[in-house]
Protein backbone atom coordinates (compact mmCIF):
# COMPACT_ATOMS: atom_id res chain seq x y z
CA UNK A 1 0.00 0.00 0.00
CA UNK A 2 1.09 3.62 0.39
CA UNK A 3 4.24 4.48 2.26
CA UNK A 4 3.43 5.85 5.69
CA UNK A 5 6.82 7.26 6.60
CA UNK A 6 8.37 10.20 4.71
CA UNK A 7 11.79 8.63 5.13
CA UNK A 8 10.94 5.28 3.54
CA UNK A 9 12.80 4.95 0.27
CA UNK A 10 10.94 2.70 -2.19
CA UNK A 11 12.66 0.10 -4.29
CA UNK A 12 13.44 1.77 -7.61
CA UNK A 13 12.93 -1.50 -9.44
CA UNK A 14 9.26 -1.43 -8.55
CA UNK A 15 6.54 0.98 -9.57
CA UNK A 16 5.59 2.93 -6.45
CA UNK A 17 2.00 3.63 -5.64
CA UNK A 18 0.44 6.99 -6.40
CA UNK A 19 0.78 8.17 -2.84
CA UNK A 20 4.38 7.26 -2.17
CA UNK A 21 6.40 10.01 -0.51
CA UNK A 22 9.79 10.85 -1.91
CA UNK A 23 12.04 11.79 1.03
CA UNK A 24 13.11 15.41 1.00
CA UNK A 25 14.48 16.43 4.34
CA UNK A 26 16.81 15.09 6.94
CA UNK A 27 15.40 13.36 9.99
CA UNK A 28 16.21 16.36 12.15
CA UNK A 29 14.12 18.62 9.91
CA UNK A 30 11.15 16.29 9.74
CA UNK A 31 10.55 16.37 13.47
CA UNK A 32 7.47 14.65 14.80
CA UNK A 33 6.49 17.34 17.29
CA UNK A 34 2.95 18.65 17.55
CA UNK A 35 3.81 21.89 15.76
CA UNK A 36 5.09 20.08 12.70
CA UNK A 37 2.05 17.79 12.59
CA UNK A 38 -0.28 20.79 12.91
CA UNK A 39 1.43 22.68 10.11
CA UNK A 40 1.34 19.66 7.84
CA UNK A 41 -2.36 19.10 8.57
CA UNK A 42 -3.13 22.75 7.77
CA UNK A 43 -1.18 22.50 4.51
CA UNK A 44 -3.11 19.40 3.50
CA UNK A 45 -6.43 21.04 4.38
CA UNK A 46 -5.42 24.13 2.42
CA UNK A 47 -4.50 22.19 -0.71
CA UNK A 48 -7.47 19.81 -0.48
CA UNK A 49 -9.86 22.74 -0.13
CA UNK A 50 -8.24 24.59 -3.02
CA UNK A 51 -8.60 21.60 -5.35
CA UNK A 52 -12.07 20.57 -4.19
CA UNK A 53 -13.18 24.19 -4.49
CA UNK A 54 -13.03 23.98 -8.26
CA UNK A 55 -15.90 21.48 -8.07
CA UNK A 56 -18.14 22.33 -5.12
CA UNK A 57 -17.50 25.97 -4.13
CA UNK A 58 -19.96 28.35 -5.73
CA UNK A 59 -17.45 31.02 -6.69
CA UNK A 60 -13.80 31.96 -6.44
CA UNK A 61 -14.35 34.04 -3.31
CA UNK A 62 -15.32 31.01 -1.25
CA UNK A 63 -12.21 29.25 -2.54
CA UNK A 64 -10.02 32.26 -1.84
CA UNK A 65 -11.50 32.63 1.63
CA UNK A 66 -10.73 28.99 2.44
CA UNK A 67 -7.13 29.26 1.24
CA UNK A 68 -6.65 32.56 3.02
CA UNK A 69 -7.94 31.25 6.34
CA UNK A 70 -5.85 28.07 6.15
CA UNK A 71 -2.74 30.03 5.14
CA UNK A 72 -3.11 32.47 8.04
CA UNK A 73 -3.47 29.59 10.51
CA UNK A 74 -0.47 27.81 8.96
CA UNK A 75 1.67 30.94 9.24
CA UNK A 76 0.56 31.47 12.84
CA UNK A 77 1.50 27.86 13.66
CA UNK A 78 5.09 28.50 12.53
CA UNK A 79 4.73 28.15 8.79
CA UNK A 80 6.21 31.59 8.28
CA UNK A 81 9.64 30.00 8.72
CA UNK A 82 8.86 27.54 5.89
CA UNK A 83 7.10 29.99 3.58
CA UNK A 84 10.04 30.77 1.32
CA UNK A 85 11.75 27.39 1.56
CA UNK A 86 10.73 26.53 -1.99
CA UNK A 87 12.45 29.65 -3.27
CA UNK A 88 15.61 28.73 -1.40
CA UNK A 89 15.73 25.17 -2.67
CA UNK A 90 14.03 25.06 -6.07
CA UNK A 91 15.53 26.97 -9.00
CA UNK A 92 12.47 26.14 -11.14
CA UNK A 93 10.15 27.81 -8.64
CA UNK A 94 12.45 30.84 -8.52
CA UNK A 95 12.22 31.06 -12.32
CA UNK A 96 8.42 30.85 -12.15
CA UNK A 97 8.29 33.67 -9.58
CA UNK A 98 10.75 35.69 -11.63
CA UNK A 99 8.66 35.40 -14.78
CA UNK A 100 5.47 36.38 -12.98
CA UNK A 101 7.20 39.32 -11.28
CA UNK A 102 8.69 40.61 -14.54
CA UNK A 103 5.30 40.50 -16.24
CA UNK A 104 3.77 42.35 -13.29
CA UNK A 105 6.47 45.04 -13.43
CA UNK A 106 6.07 45.44 -17.18
CA UNK A 107 2.29 45.80 -16.80
CA UNK A 108 2.70 48.39 -14.04
CA UNK A 109 5.47 50.55 -15.51
CA UNK A 110 5.01 50.55 -19.28
CA UNK A 111 1.98 51.74 -21.19
CA UNK A 112 -1.06 49.44 -21.16
CA UNK A 113 -3.86 50.54 -23.51
CA UNK A 114 -7.12 51.24 -21.70
CA UNK A 115 -5.84 50.34 -18.22
CA UNK A 116 -7.29 52.31 -15.31
CA UNK A 117 -5.95 52.68 -11.79
CA UNK A 118 -8.64 50.26 -10.62
CA UNK A 119 -7.47 47.71 -13.19
CA UNK A 120 -3.92 48.08 -11.88
CA UNK A 121 -4.84 47.42 -8.24
CA UNK A 122 -7.26 44.61 -9.10
CA UNK A 123 -4.69 43.03 -11.42
CA UNK A 124 -1.99 43.08 -8.75
CA UNK A 125 -4.41 41.47 -6.29
CA UNK A 126 -5.27 38.65 -8.71
CA UNK A 127 -1.62 37.93 -9.45
CA UNK A 128 -0.32 38.49 -5.91
CA UNK A 129 -2.74 35.90 -4.55
CA UNK A 130 -1.29 33.35 -6.96
CA UNK A 131 2.20 33.53 -5.44
CA UNK A 132 1.40 32.22 -1.92
CA UNK A 133 -0.70 29.49 -3.51
CA UNK A 134 2.36 28.34 -5.46
CA UNK A 135 4.45 28.35 -2.28
CA UNK A 136 1.74 26.35 -0.49
CA UNK A 137 1.57 23.78 -3.28
CA UNK A 138 5.34 23.36 -3.19
CA UNK A 139 5.29 22.83 0.58
CA UNK A 140 2.38 20.41 0.60
CA UNK A 141 3.96 18.30 -2.15
CA UNK A 142 6.59 17.20 0.38
CA UNK A 143 4.01 15.53 2.64
CA UNK A 144 3.88 11.73 2.75
CA UNK A 145 1.06 10.21 0.70
CA UNK A 146 0.15 13.68 -0.53
CA UNK A 147 -1.32 12.43 -3.81
CA UNK A 148 -3.82 10.33 -1.94
CA UNK A 149 -4.46 12.80 0.87
CA UNK A 150 -5.37 15.75 -1.31
CA UNK A 151 -6.53 13.74 -4.30
CA UNK A 152 -9.11 11.68 -2.44
CA UNK A 153 -11.24 14.64 -1.28
CA UNK A 154 -10.85 16.39 -4.63
CA UNK A 155 -11.88 13.32 -6.64
CA UNK A 156 -14.69 12.58 -4.18
CA UNK A 157 -16.09 16.11 -4.49
CA UNK A 158 -15.69 16.04 -8.26
CA UNK A 159 -17.60 12.75 -8.40
CA UNK A 160 -20.39 14.16 -6.25
CA UNK A 161 -20.52 17.26 -8.44
CA UNK A 162 -20.71 15.13 -11.60
CA UNK A 163 -23.49 12.90 -10.31
CA UNK A 164 -25.55 15.70 -8.78
CA UNK A 165 -25.14 17.89 -11.86
CA UNK A 166 -26.41 15.10 -14.09
CA UNK A 167 -29.38 14.54 -11.80
CA UNK A 168 -30.23 18.24 -11.65
CA UNK A 169 -29.87 19.16 -15.32
CA UNK A 170 -31.16 15.90 -16.79
CA UNK A 171 -34.04 15.21 -14.41
CA UNK A 172 -34.90 17.80 -11.76
CA UNK A 173 -34.43 21.15 -13.47
CA UNK A 174 -37.66 22.09 -15.29
CA UNK A 175 -35.60 23.95 -17.88
CA UNK A 176 -33.09 21.15 -18.24
CA UNK A 177 -33.08 18.48 -20.89
CA UNK A 178 -31.46 15.05 -21.07
CA UNK A 179 -28.37 14.91 -23.23
CA UNK A 180 -27.56 18.61 -23.21
CA UNK A 181 -23.96 19.61 -22.62
CA UNK A 182 -23.38 18.89 -18.93
CA UNK A 183 -22.56 21.77 -16.58
CA UNK A 184 -21.33 21.73 -13.00
CA UNK A 185 -24.36 22.79 -10.98
CA UNK A 186 -22.33 23.58 -7.85
CA UNK A 187 -20.32 26.38 -9.49
CA UNK A 188 -22.36 29.48 -10.37
CA UNK A 189 -25.45 27.26 -10.54
CA UNK A 190 -24.20 25.94 -13.89
CA UNK A 191 -20.56 26.37 -14.88
CA UNK A 192 -19.79 26.71 -18.58
CA UNK A 193 -19.69 23.24 -20.15
CA UNK A 194 -16.11 23.65 -21.41
CA UNK A 195 -14.88 24.70 -17.97
CA UNK A 196 -16.86 21.82 -16.49
CA UNK A 197 -15.25 19.41 -18.93
CA UNK A 198 -11.70 20.50 -18.18
CA UNK A 199 -12.13 20.35 -14.41
CA UNK A 200 -13.92 16.98 -14.49
CA UNK A 201 -11.29 15.71 -16.92
CA UNK A 202 -8.51 16.77 -14.55
CA UNK A 203 -10.14 14.82 -11.71
CA UNK A 204 -10.64 11.83 -14.03
CA UNK A 205 -6.92 11.83 -14.86
CA UNK A 206 -6.07 11.96 -11.14
CA UNK A 207 -8.40 9.05 -10.42
CA UNK A 208 -7.03 7.03 -13.35
CA UNK A 209 -3.41 7.50 -12.27
CA UNK A 210 -4.15 6.57 -8.66
CA UNK A 211 -6.25 3.55 -9.65
CA UNK A 212 -3.50 2.38 -11.98
CA UNK A 213 -0.77 2.52 -9.33
CA UNK A 214 -2.60 1.66 -6.10
CA UNK A 215 -1.89 -1.81 -4.71
CA UNK A 216 -4.61 -2.10 -2.09
CA UNK A 217 -7.77 -3.68 -3.53
CA UNK A 218 -10.15 -1.51 -1.53
CA UNK A 219 -8.44 1.67 -2.68
CA UNK A 220 -8.40 0.47 -6.27
CA UNK A 221 -12.16 -0.02 -6.09
CA UNK A 222 -12.64 3.48 -4.67
CA UNK A 223 -10.56 5.13 -7.37
CA UNK A 224 -12.26 3.09 -10.08
CA UNK A 225 -15.71 3.92 -8.70
CA UNK A 226 -14.86 7.61 -9.12
CA UNK A 227 -13.09 7.22 -12.46
CA UNK A 228 -16.11 5.92 -14.37
CA UNK A 229 -18.60 8.74 -13.56
CA UNK A 230 -15.88 11.37 -14.01
CA UNK A 231 -14.97 10.13 -17.48
CA UNK A 232 -18.65 9.82 -18.36
CA UNK A 233 -19.34 13.34 -17.12
CA UNK A 234 -16.43 14.68 -19.18
CA UNK A 235 -17.83 13.02 -22.29
CA UNK A 236 -21.34 14.32 -21.61
CA UNK A 237 -20.03 17.89 -21.70
CA UNK A 238 -19.41 17.23 -25.42
CA UNK A 239 -16.19 19.24 -25.14
CA UNK A 240 -13.74 18.43 -27.89
CA UNK A 241 -10.83 20.08 -26.10
CA UNK A 242 -11.31 18.03 -22.93
CA UNK A 243 -11.78 14.86 -24.98
CA UNK A 244 -8.50 15.32 -26.85
CA UNK A 245 -6.70 16.39 -23.64
CA UNK A 246 -7.86 13.16 -21.96
CA UNK A 247 -6.44 11.15 -24.83
CA UNK A 248 -3.19 13.15 -24.76
CA UNK A 249 -2.72 12.54 -21.03
CA UNK A 250 -3.05 8.79 -21.50
CA UNK A 251 -0.87 8.72 -24.62
CA UNK A 252 1.88 10.59 -22.76
CA UNK A 253 1.90 7.80 -20.19
CA UNK A 254 2.19 5.24 -22.98
CA UNK A 255 5.00 7.06 -24.78
CA UNK A 256 7.11 7.86 -21.71
CA UNK A 257 6.43 4.87 -19.46
CA UNK A 258 5.58 2.10 -21.90
CA UNK A 259 2.69 -0.25 -22.55
CA UNK A 260 3.02 -2.16 -19.29
CA UNK A 261 2.25 0.91 -17.17
CA UNK A 262 -0.24 2.49 -19.56
CA UNK A 263 -2.48 -0.28 -20.87
CA UNK A 264 -4.99 -0.37 -18.01
CA UNK A 265 -5.98 3.32 -17.98
CA UNK A 266 -5.87 3.34 -21.78
CA UNK A 267 -8.20 0.34 -21.89
CA UNK A 268 -10.66 1.97 -19.48
CA UNK A 269 -10.71 5.19 -21.50
CA UNK A 270 -11.14 3.25 -24.76
CA UNK A 271 -14.03 1.26 -23.30
CA UNK A 272 -15.74 4.39 -21.97
CA UNK A 273 -15.37 6.22 -25.29
CA UNK A 274 -16.55 3.13 -27.16
CA UNK A 275 -19.62 2.74 -24.96
CA UNK A 276 -20.43 6.43 -25.31
CA UNK A 277 -20.17 6.19 -29.09
CA UNK A 278 -22.14 2.94 -29.39
CA UNK A 279 -24.88 4.20 -27.09
CA UNK A 280 -25.17 7.42 -29.09
CA UNK A 281 -28.34 6.39 -30.98
CA UNK A 282 -30.03 5.36 -27.73
CA UNK A 283 -28.93 8.51 -25.89
CA UNK A 284 -30.06 10.66 -28.80
CA UNK A 285 -33.43 8.93 -28.92
CA UNK A 286 -33.95 9.44 -25.17
CA UNK A 287 -32.90 13.08 -25.54
CA UNK A 288 -35.42 13.70 -28.33
CA UNK A 289 -38.24 12.05 -26.36
CA UNK A 290 -37.37 14.10 -23.29
CA UNK A 291 -37.26 17.27 -25.37
CA UNK A 292 -40.63 16.49 -26.92
CA UNK A 293 -42.17 15.97 -23.49
CA UNK A 294 -40.66 19.12 -22.00
CA UNK A 295 -41.47 21.30 -25.01
CA UNK A 296 -44.98 19.92 -25.32
CA UNK A 297 -44.39 18.81 -28.90
CA UNK A 298 -46.13 15.61 -29.98
CA UNK A 299 -44.06 15.04 -33.10
CA UNK A 300 -40.57 13.89 -32.12
CA UNK A 301 -39.20 14.86 -35.53
CA UNK A 302 -40.25 18.46 -34.90
CA UNK A 303 -38.68 18.29 -31.44
CA UNK A 304 -35.45 17.02 -32.97
CA UNK A 305 -35.36 20.00 -35.34
CA UNK A 306 -36.04 22.39 -32.48
CA UNK A 307 -33.15 21.19 -30.31
CA UNK A 308 -30.73 20.78 -33.22
CA UNK A 309 -27.22 19.78 -32.11
CA UNK A 310 -27.61 21.10 -28.56
CA UNK A 311 -27.90 17.54 -27.21
CA UNK A 312 -25.87 14.37 -27.65
CA UNK A 313 -26.17 13.09 -31.22
CA UNK A 314 -26.43 9.56 -32.56
CA UNK A 315 -22.74 9.82 -33.53
CA UNK A 316 -21.40 11.82 -30.56
CA UNK A 317 -17.64 11.42 -31.03
CA UNK A 318 -17.73 12.44 -34.67
CA UNK A 319 -20.04 15.34 -33.82
CA UNK A 320 -17.43 16.61 -31.34
CA UNK A 321 -14.57 16.21 -33.81
CA UNK A 322 -16.24 17.93 -36.75
CA UNK A 323 -17.77 20.79 -34.77
CA UNK A 324 -16.56 24.26 -35.74
CA UNK A 325 -13.81 25.92 -33.71
CA UNK A 326 -16.31 28.33 -32.08
CA UNK A 327 -14.27 31.28 -33.23
CA UNK A 328 -10.99 30.25 -31.60
CA UNK A 329 -8.84 30.95 -34.64
CA UNK A 330 -10.70 34.19 -35.25
CA UNK A 331 -9.76 35.26 -31.73
CA UNK A 332 -6.12 34.30 -32.27
CA UNK A 333 -6.00 36.17 -35.57
CA UNK A 334 -7.58 39.27 -34.02
CA UNK A 335 -5.04 39.15 -31.19
CA UNK A 336 -2.06 38.92 -33.55
CA UNK A 337 -3.47 41.63 -35.85
CA UNK A 338 -3.74 43.98 -32.86
CA UNK A 339 0.04 43.89 -32.36
CA UNK A 340 1.08 46.60 -34.76
CA UNK A 341 4.33 47.99 -33.34
CA UNK A 342 7.71 46.63 -32.33
CA UNK A 343 6.90 47.60 -28.75
CA UNK A 344 3.87 45.31 -28.86
CA UNK A 345 5.99 42.36 -29.97
CA UNK A 346 8.79 43.17 -27.50
CA UNK A 347 6.89 44.18 -24.38
CA UNK A 348 3.28 43.29 -25.10
CA UNK A 349 0.29 45.37 -24.10
CA UNK A 350 0.24 44.54 -20.39
CA UNK A 351 -1.73 42.07 -18.32
CA UNK A 352 -4.52 44.53 -17.58
CA UNK A 353 -4.82 46.33 -20.90
CA UNK A 354 -8.34 46.58 -22.26
CA UNK A 355 -9.64 43.73 -24.39
CA UNK A 356 -11.13 46.29 -26.78
CA UNK A 357 -7.88 46.59 -28.71
CA UNK A 358 -8.31 43.07 -30.09
CA UNK A 359 -11.97 42.16 -29.55
CA UNK A 360 -13.36 45.15 -31.49
CA UNK A 361 -12.63 43.37 -34.78
CA UNK A 362 -14.86 40.43 -33.81
CA UNK A 363 -18.64 40.26 -34.08
CA UNK A 364 -18.92 39.04 -30.47
CA UNK A 365 -17.12 39.66 -27.19
CA UNK A 366 -15.21 36.52 -26.07
CA UNK A 367 -13.99 38.03 -22.71
CA UNK A 368 -10.55 36.41 -22.92
CA UNK A 369 -8.07 35.10 -25.49
CA UNK A 370 -8.87 31.38 -25.03
CA UNK A 371 -5.23 30.31 -24.80
CA UNK A 372 -2.69 31.05 -22.08
CA UNK A 373 0.02 31.10 -24.74
CA UNK A 374 -1.75 33.63 -26.95
CA UNK A 375 -2.46 35.64 -23.82
CA UNK A 376 1.23 35.54 -22.85
CA UNK A 377 2.22 36.78 -26.31
CA UNK A 378 -0.28 39.63 -26.39
CA UNK A 379 0.14 40.74 -22.77
CA UNK A 380 3.91 40.36 -22.47
CA UNK A 381 5.29 40.09 -25.98
CA UNK A 382 7.60 37.46 -27.43
CA UNK A 383 9.97 37.39 -24.39
CA UNK A 384 7.09 36.49 -22.05
CA UNK A 385 5.85 33.74 -24.37
CA UNK A 386 9.37 32.33 -24.75
CA UNK A 387 9.87 32.54 -20.98
CA UNK A 388 6.63 30.68 -20.32
CA UNK A 389 7.47 27.98 -22.86
CA UNK A 390 10.99 27.61 -21.44
CA UNK A 391 9.63 27.36 -17.90
CA UNK A 392 7.11 24.70 -18.91
CA UNK A 393 9.74 22.83 -20.91
CA UNK A 394 12.05 22.75 -17.89
CA UNK A 395 9.19 21.59 -15.70
CA UNK A 396 8.14 18.99 -18.28
CA UNK A 397 11.63 17.49 -18.20
CA UNK A 398 11.37 17.08 -14.43
CA UNK A 399 7.90 15.57 -14.87
CA UNK A 400 9.26 13.03 -17.36
CA UNK A 401 12.17 12.06 -15.10
CA UNK A 402 9.78 11.66 -12.18
CA UNK A 403 7.44 9.50 -14.29
CA UNK A 404 10.29 7.21 -15.30
CA UNK A 405 10.98 6.64 -11.61
CA UNK A 406 7.38 5.55 -11.05
CA UNK A 407 5.39 8.68 -10.13
CA UNK A 408 3.56 9.19 -13.40
CA UNK A 409 0.49 11.11 -12.23
CA UNK A 410 2.17 14.47 -12.86
CA UNK A 411 3.00 13.47 -16.42
CA UNK A 412 -0.65 12.69 -17.14
CA UNK A 413 -1.94 15.82 -15.38
CA UNK A 414 0.62 18.18 -16.94
CA UNK A 415 -0.05 16.81 -20.43
CA UNK A 416 -3.79 17.10 -19.94
CA UNK A 417 -3.46 20.66 -18.65
CA UNK A 418 -1.02 21.79 -21.33
CA UNK A 419 -3.17 20.46 -24.17
CA UNK A 420 -6.33 21.94 -22.64
CA UNK A 421 -4.77 25.38 -22.17
CA UNK A 422 -3.43 25.45 -25.70
CA UNK A 423 -6.89 26.30 -27.04
CA UNK A 424 -8.62 27.56 -23.92
CA UNK A 425 -7.96 29.50 -20.76
CA UNK A 426 -7.22 33.07 -19.84
CA UNK A 427 -3.99 34.07 -18.05
CA UNK A 428 -1.21 31.94 -16.61
CA UNK A 429 -0.24 34.79 -14.29
CA UNK A 430 -3.38 35.18 -12.20
CA UNK A 431 -5.26 33.17 -9.60
CA UNK A 432 -8.62 34.80 -10.38
CA UNK A 433 -9.56 34.57 -14.05
CA UNK A 434 -12.78 34.31 -16.03
CA UNK A 435 -12.58 30.50 -16.49
CA UNK A 436 -10.93 29.99 -13.03
CA UNK A 437 -9.21 26.69 -13.86
CA UNK A 438 -5.75 27.82 -15.10
CA UNK A 439 -4.01 27.36 -11.71
CA UNK A 440 -5.54 23.88 -11.42
CA UNK A 441 -4.50 22.69 -14.87
CA UNK A 442 -1.12 24.44 -15.09
CA UNK A 443 0.43 25.24 -11.73
CA UNK A 444 -0.81 22.35 -9.57
CA UNK A 445 0.96 19.58 -11.54
CA UNK A 446 4.05 21.62 -12.44
CA UNK A 447 4.79 23.06 -8.98
CA UNK A 448 4.07 19.85 -7.08
CA UNK A 449 6.05 17.75 -9.53
CA UNK A 450 9.04 20.09 -9.20
CA UNK A 451 9.03 19.74 -5.41
CA UNK A 452 8.70 15.96 -5.58
CA UNK A 453 11.44 15.72 -8.19
CA UNK A 454 13.83 17.47 -5.82
CA UNK A 455 12.77 15.13 -3.03
CA UNK A 456 13.47 12.10 -5.16
CA UNK A 457 16.80 13.54 -6.25
CA UNK A 458 17.79 14.15 -2.63
CA UNK A 459 16.85 10.58 -1.74
CA UNK A 460 19.04 9.14 -4.47
CA UNK A 461 21.96 11.31 -3.40
CA UNK A 462 21.50 10.10 0.16
CA UNK A 463 21.61 6.51 -1.05
CA UNK A 464 24.98 7.07 -2.70
CA UNK A 465 26.63 8.24 0.52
Amino acid sequence: MYASDPLVIPDRSQTPSAGVAWPFDDVSTLSRDAGFQLRRALLLLNAAGLLAGYYVMYNEWMQLGWCGAMTVMWLAAGGIHELTEGLRRDAWLVAAFGLIFLVLVRSSVLDSPGMSVGDLWWGWFKSATLLPVLLMLWQVARSPRVIRRIGLPMVAMATVAALVSGLVFYRLDPEGMFGTRLKNWFVYGGLNSVCTALTFGFAAIWAAACWNSATDKKERRLWFAALIPLQAATLFTLSRGAFFALIAGHLALLIICGWRRAWKPLAVLAVMVGLFQLSGPLLSDVAVKDAAARLGVADQAVAAEMIGDSVVSSNPIWAMVERADNGRFGIFQAAVNSMTTWQDWTFGKGLWSSNDFWSCSLHWYPEHLHSIFTDALVRGGIPTLVGLLALLGWGAWRVILLARQGEDIWLMLATFGGCALLFDGDSAFSLLTVPRYEPLLLWVPMVMASARYLGHKAALERLKR
